[in-house]
């Protein structure tokens, strides 16, 4: 099963709480028993909204509510938004933050220069003569 992302419940206190991978290219949030997210508060409708995987794999918020409309990082949308790492989106009191999937390719690596690596050198041997320096001063007391 291909995993396009996750979302985390946020709980009241800010914490993380439940989370549900997204293994599918469409997640439907709102009160009917269909609904893969489902929320059992009279004020969320339905279907309130739903976020779908299109071909290149990003996922887009859909917001299908008017009565109380679903917020995305604290603001109202009407057309379907691209959604990024770590945005929350917001369903009356509720919230939630998607997160896609971690790459399995490697980042790639700067190399050092010689002058970093140099300085890099030096910040340890400063570093250790501080260190040296308490331990006898402390040692001494």
């Amino acid at each position: 099963m291909p995993r396009y992302g996750k979302i985390v419940v946020i709980k009241r206190n800010g914490t993380d709480g439940i989370v549900f991978p997204l293994t599918s290219t469409s997640c439907l949030f709102g009160r009917k028993t269909e609904c893969d997210i489902r929320m059992r508060l009279p004020w969320v409708s339905n279907e309130h909204c739903k976020i779908e995987i299109n071909e290149n794999k990003e996922a887009v918020l859909i917001n299908l509510s008017t009565v109380n409309p679903t917020q995305l990082n604290g603001v109202c949308f009407e057309q379907p938004v691209p959604l990024k790492h770590g945005d929350v989106l917001t369903i009356i009191d509720r919230s939630f933050r998607f997160e896609y999937p971690l790459q399995s390719t490697p980042k790639k690596r700067h190399s050092r220069s010689p002058k970093d690596e140099t300085l890099q050198q030096v910040a340890e041997v400063e570093l250790l003569h501080k260190q040296t320096s308490r331990s006898k001063s402390l040692g001494a007391s």
